[in-house]
């Protein structure tokens, strides 16, 4: 019975998807020559494909990450550009290209770093500009370390105040897993320090109102907070992450601690013990009880008392 139904498989599969992989070929696929361009824009949680337009005036695809808003040619076709938020242009078989449109909208911005990078491990090592050039035409994949610095780097050139912030766990400690790296910014319209967890997509409220890092650690112990996301919420590079040391595939660890909300929920409160914020050389924490294990984990980590560490972060 089994070997009858996987017959019947290939015997649809031959018939229905002929040239891509699946059952004998029985007939040829259609030619290349029939790919037509294609371009698709994404922001938040939501795709929409974008029209051609007739326009004499579209300029050529600028070979820049960022670019403004407007009329653009890409393979003789032309298209408006008026929304800000990430553009995907595809001609199959031929090339891939990814812009991000940004002029003011912070919140469209965040949501394109989130497109346009997944968790994974690929490109750790990779410096700033290979980065840069990688991301014209593909995802990157960063572990959240390295993809927070790319992403202060990035942020900083056009004048958003961030800072890099981490965390390690008080639990017992294994060779993958004890803590989390993520970027703070301050929102000028808010008048605070807003966290973002970029590697995850997503940013943190309660009672509606957006939390900085240090609000988010107080708000994590009893799970009293909302997480609200920039992108889709399944972000990981499930062929992407391969330890370079050991040879370990990850892949299998990453979708059980992370891909649905309620893991999120019960990995944040693992990693979220001991909040650190990065000034020059150091990461300063104010975990008095703590102090001493945490000191032994990096002559980087400094102690300040919790008022200091208020004082010199968030007055």
């Amino acid at each position: 019975m089994k070997e009858k139904s996987v017959n019947k498989i290939k015997k649809i599969g031959a018939k229905t998807l002929s040239g891509i992989g699946f059952g004998k070929k029985i007939i040829d696929p259609p030619s290349s020559e029939s790919n037509k361009p294609l371009v698709y824009f994404a922001k938040n949680q939501d795709i929409k494909l974008v029209n051609e337009i007739e326009n004499d005036l579209g300029i050529e695809l600028p070979n820049d990450l960022v670019i403004e808003k407007g009329v653009y040619n890409f393979y003789n076709k032309t298209y408006d550009l008026k929304e800000e938020g990430v553009y995907r242009f595809v001609y199959p078989e031929k090339i891939n290209q990814q812009r991000i449109v940004y002029e003011k909208d912070l919140d469209s911005l965040l949501s394109a770093i989130c497109w346009v990078s997944s968790h994974g491990n690929t490109d750790d090592g990779k410096d700033f500009l290979e980065i840069n050039n990688k991301v014209l035409n593909s995802k990157i994949f960063l572990t959240c370390g390295p993809k927070t610095e790319w992403i202060e780097d990035f942020l900083s050139k056009y004048s958003i105040k961030c800072r890099i912030v981490a965390s390690l766990t008080l639990e017992k400690w294994n060779s993958y897993d004890n803590g989390h790296v993520m970027i703070e910014i301050f929102r000028e319209d808010l008048e605070k320090w807003i966290l973002y967890d970029l590697d995850n997509n997503c940013f943190f409220e309660k009672n509606k109102k957006q939390l900085s890092f240090i609000e988010f650690f107080s708000c994590v112990k009893d799970d009293n907070y909302e997480i609200k996301y920039l992108a889709p919420q399944s972000n990981m590079a499930i062929s992407n992450f391969i330890d370079s040391k050991s040879n370990f595939d990850f892949n299998f660890i990453l979708e059980t601690k992370l891909l649905t909300e309620k893991l999120r929920r019960k990995w944040y409160k693992r990693v979220i013990q001991v909040p650190l914020i990065t000034d020059g050389d150091y990461n300063y924490f104010f975990d008095e009880t703590n102090r001493n294990h945490v000191e032994k984990y990096s002559s980087y980590y400094k102690f300040l008392k919790q008022d200091d560490f208020m004082e010199k972060f968030y007055s």
